[in-house]
């Protein structure tokens, strides 16, 4: 009876180890697969609209996402198998999309480390275009630690919590959120302060308020606006000096529109959850409208003065600075 029961155990341990080995192989032929498949480089900016360049580029991104959605069923084996392939293989391109994919989809301490790892792996890219990726890389790790380190969801630029807090899904990670929150490269940084936000952890709130000596206005001011969830008003002055500083804007580029308007956005929920007034409704960004985009810019720029006017007449010009 021994004998057959020793049989019968080494027989499972033998299927098991079989079928580990061949989830490591699926997933090394699926991380060949992703890069080994094309990903064509878009035109410069000189060049047209090309609707047949843009199907082509974007349907070559479709196709290595699919790839990398396949590395979902084994996460333990995608894991190890990533972090040979982001160090040593991957494109800073490549490396960007694997971490997305890492961070939407695996949710564990493993993962968890192998994304910090890479926040720390600042390298010395050859060329701007290369420094852009590893830029984003970074933040693409960032969100992912956030995905799996936050108690609380919130959306838009508004900040509205989207039901009860909840347990994250990997505990102890605000010591890698602080890390990154130092981030040389203002746009990681901003990433951290999310992932600081939501984590609804005390040192969280002590890094925000680190972080109100930030170089970057950017930082200082989503800094200014994070706190106030906590109901922690130490970021009001930046806050003021924000409320001026966007008022004064009146040219806005491009590609920076959508940002301008995020923050203003931010700013005004903030001041409302803080000073506990409303001059009205905060319209959606403006440049996420469809039906009148002009319309709610002039709705921005009027409760930017309206705040403005209210801050200015306060006692001792202090406004809401005295709270």
């Amino acid at each position: 009876m021994r004998e057959f029961a020793f049989v019968l155990m080494s027989g499972l341990a033998f299927s098991v180890h079989a079928a580990q080995e061949k989830d490591v192989s699926k997933v090394e032929t699926t991380f060949k697969r992703y890069l080994d498949t094309p990903h064509p480089k878009g035109p410069s900016k000189t060049v047209a609209y090309d609707p047949v360049v843009d199907a082509k580029i974007n349907g070559a991104r479709q196709a290595r996402l699919s790839i990398l959605a396949e590395l979902k069923a084994f996460p333990k084996e995608t894991v190890r198998a990533a972090r040979r392939v982001l160090f040593e293989q991957a494109s800073p391109k490549q490396r960007r999309e694997i971490l997305g994919m890492l961070g939407d989809h695996i949710h564990t301490r493993e993962c968890a480390e192998l994304l910090h790892d890479v926040i720390q792996d600042v390298r010395k890219p050859k060329d701007e275009h290369a420094a852009l990726y590893e830029e984003l890389s970074r933040r693409s790790a960032v969100h992912g630690l956030r995905m799996m380190g936050r108690r609380t969801g919130r959306s838009g630029g508004k900040r509205i919590r989207r039901g009860p807090d909840f347990e994250p899904k990997v505990r102890g990670l605000v010591p890698y959120m602080i890390s990154a929150a130092n981030d040389k490269a203002e746009r990681v940084r901003v990433s951290a302060l999310y992932a600081l936000a939501d984590s609804r952890e005390p040192a969280a709130v002590a890094e925000l308020r680190n972080r109100l000596k930030d170089r970057s206005e950017k930082v200082r001011l989503y800094a200014a606006c994070f706190l106030t969830e906590y109901q922690d008003a130490t970021g009001l002055s930046e806050m003021r000096k924000a409320l001026v500083r966007l008022k004064k804007t009146e040219k806005i580029e491009l590609e920076d529109d959508f940002g301008h308007y995020g923050r203003i956005e931010m700013l005004l929920a903030s001041l409302e959850r803080i000073t506990g007034k409303s001059f009205g409704e905060i319209p959606l960004n403006p440049t996420l409208s469809s039906i009148s985009p002009y319309h709610g810019r002039e709705r921005y720029e009027e409760l930017l003065d309206t705040w403005h006017a209210w801050w200015t007449w306060q006692p001792d010009g202090q406004g809401a600075t005295s709270l």
